[in-house]
């Protein structure tokens, strides 16, 4: 066995969420290392849609720019539809069923409302074309940190860190790290199983099978700002009746009806015993589509199982678990990958801060706290919109016999369909309750507050004691506000002669920033006092037309939530950790008492209460 290698944290996969942790703690500067047991990225294109605050997440750390370039463009993610076929002659091949806008506020109706309340939109690129990017990004700003080909095969942790048995799954080398932090990013495969860790919830509610193929379809898709095409088709009944076409793009970058490939979803029974090998997909795609002679060059197949589920716990000692290891959604929404990275992005700061002795290792405690909640909401609010689309099918076909013959002058079990296109009272009334039910897809393509709105009741933050603000049921109606434990909201600013968001002034260190305003020059002369004697970075942003940044549009002013001596101290992850409506007592002693709490320090003077101002 290899000499001992010794790191401050040691992060045990390269899917999504370990690559962005490795870009994440490479900003701040932390020794890690980065192992995957897979000897190259995995080709799998399951996840590909990055919504609005993943997309703000990246922008902080310089990756957001490489995936708007590869990435769909808004015109081509624009809307959504639901339809027959794609080829074929009969009476209700090639009929539209329902369509809207589509996902992420791409949609001309959206479109402004996300532009309001992010510098970022959303963006779609499947995980063969995002990966590629977060392995180049991490490999560029920590050479030799990422390791493919390695495996974690055992490991024990003390009081002081924890000891970690690798091997080179081709040479079967094996060597020890030690680690003062173990993160299993591996989506479950090793940490949660060695650990005990119990996923909860439904499991097993469908097998998908995922084709990645491609083929040209310029000539037969009916519009060119559809990304999600769900079919379903007219005469076919039972599992492999339909089916969802996404464009996955290509090395050229082109999407819309124009993307050289694609990716196709259907899903069967969790115990089919089918064997769904190239020559059957390829089979099943042109039969759902009515395009017999298609050329398909398939790439690739997957199998794998929907689930909706959520681990126990996140934490054991100086293990943490991230991304699909603690939990796992139905596709609908696209919240996966969006959770993993965000669970990062909330994990890396704290991480940075304890390694360096800047906050005390209960800080850790804090990512459970604030992370689970929200991945409890996500899993679920996945599954309600995967069982909406089940609700969709049932508002076309759950009718009687007698309407179809209505419909269409005589009995035709085989064709359900024909009574929703007919021109008669009882198509007209079909049509209308169809479309009422398929405009509850909302819940899946307008998750506006889903993305932006989620708030931590309780970790690394000091509560106002304001009541939590309702929220949307259908998760729509974002509301910005800067009340501890929220996401800074976002307001173009003016600094250093350019056009910057408030989250610009967040940068992609380890460092607060203290927000204040006009009549806030003690919190700035508070604030370097307490600079010279803190041991994380602070830094202090005056909103003014003197100071550091001017509020030309006026939106900060709406949107900050304290008067003009008031204060906003927000964490390197872009949350609030504490504010106050203005000054009344010592600002100095305010702000010793407020990072003594969030760090789990002791204070420097404790002769102010922190929420004397509050």
């Amino acid at each position: 066995m290899s000499a001992l290698l010794e790191h401050d944290v040691l992060v045990v996969g390269a899917g999504g969420c370990g690559l962005n942790l490795s870009i994440f703690l490479a900003d701040l500067g932390v020794d890690f290392l980065t192992v995957e047991r897979n000897t190259a990225l995995a080709n799998l294109p399951k996840a590909h849609y990055l919504n609005q605050r993943s997309m703000e997440i990246l922008r902080q750390h310089g990756v957001a720019e490489d995936i708007y370039a590869l990435g769909t463009p808004p015109h081509n993610m624009s809307r959504a539809m639901w339809l027959t076929t794609l080829g074929g002659d009969g009476p209700h091949d090639r009929k539209v069923i329902y369509e809207m806008d589509g996902i992420g506020g791409t949609g001309d109706s959206q479109r402004a409302i996300y532009d309001r309340d992010s510098a970022c939109r959303s963006a779609n690129l499947p995980l063969i074309r995002s990966e590629p990017i977060f392995r180049r990004h991490v490999e560029q700003r920590a050479p030799g940190r990422l390791r493919f080909g390695t495996e974690l095969i055992h490991f024990e942790q003390d009081a002081d860190g924890v000891t970690a048995t690798l091997r080179d799954v081709q040479s079967g080398d094996q060597r020890q790290v030690r680690a003062r932090y173990l993160i299993g990013a591996d989506g479950g495969r090793t940490l949660g199983k060695a650990l005990g860790n119990p996923m909860v919830g439904p499991s097993g509610l469908a097998k998908n099978v995922t084709v990645h193929f491609s083929a040209d379809l310029s000539k037969v898709l009916l519009d060119d700002r559809v990304m999600l095409h769900f079919f379903i088709h007219p005469t076919r009944r039972g599992p492999l009746a339909s089916g969802a076409l996404v464009p996955a793009g290509g090395d050229d970058a082109r999407w819309g009806r124009h993307s050289r490939e694609w990716i196709f979803h259907f899903m069967v029974a969790p115990d089919d015993p089918s064997h769904f090998d190239e020559a059957m997909v390829t089979q099943q795609i042109r039969e759902l589509l009515k395009l017999p002679d298609l050329g398909i060059s398939v790439h690739r197949i997957s199998h794998w199982m929907i689930e909706a589920v959520l681990a126990r716990k996140y934490q054991f000692g100086r293990v943490l678990l991230a991304g699909d290891a603690v939990h796992r959604h139905p596709p609908a929404s696209g919240l996966g990958l969006n959770t993993g990275i965000q669970d990062a992005h909330n994990l890396a700061w704290k991480l940075a801060l304890v390694t360096r002795g800047h906050a005390a290792s209960s800080l850790l405690e804090s990512y459970e706290l604030e992370r689970r909640p929200v991945g409890s909401f996500n899993v679920a609010w996945a599954l309600s919109s995967y069982w909406n689309h089940l609700l969709s099918a049932a508002s076309i076909f759950a009718i009687h016999p007698a309407n179809v013959y209505e419909a269409v002058g005589q009995p035709d079990e085989d064709n359900e369909i024909s009574g929703l296109f007919a021109d008669t009272p009882d198509g007209r009334m079909r049509r209308a309750r169809m479309q009422e039910v398929f405009s509850t897809h909302r819940v899946e393509m307008f998750d506006h507050d889903v993305e932006l709105g989620f708030v931590y009741e309780q970790g690394a933050l000091i509560p106002d004691g304001t009541p939590t603000p309702s929220r949307d049921p259908w998760g729509s109606n974002y509301f910005p506000t800067t009340r501890p434990g929220h996401r800074l909201p976002h307001a173009w600013l003016e600094a250093d002669g350019r056009r910057r968001s408030t989250h610009d002034l967040i940068g992609n260190s380890a460092d607060f920033v203290l927000v204040t305003g006009v009549r806030g020059q003690a919190w700035c002369d508070a604030a370097a006092r307490l600079k010279r004697d803190l041991d994380c970075g602070l830094r202090v942003v005056r909103i003014a037309p003197d100071g550091d940044a001017v509020d030309t549009d006026h939106a900060w002013n709406a949107l900050k939530g304290v008067a003009d001596d008031g204060a906003i101290l927000v964490r390197p992850d872009a949350m609030v950790a504490w504010r106050s409506p203005g000054i009344s007592g010592d600002p100095l002693a305010t702000l010793q008492q407020v990072f003594a709490r969030l760090l789990g320090r002791s204070p420097l003077h404790c002769s102010v209460n922190p929420h004397a101002n509050a």
